[in-house]
């Protein structure tokens, strides 16, 4: 997939997700993932992370 279709996807999906109404969760969800990911790759010898509670 070049480039040009990845940006044309994501923007779509941007609008889509500005429209709905629905950015700011899905925001917040990337931010977490970004924070698990991290959490995940970090060595043994680093500190916690600081998470946000999970909210249901």
């Amino acid at each position: 997939m070049g480039i040009n279709k990845l940006i044309q996807m994501a923007s779509i999906l941007a609008f889509i997700a500005v429209s709905s109404g629905q950015l700011p969760k899905i925001l917040k969800q990337v931010k977490i993932a970004q924070l698990q990911l991290i959490k995940e790759s970090q060595a043994s010898k680093w500190g916690m992370p600081m998470l946000p509670p999970e909210i249901k």
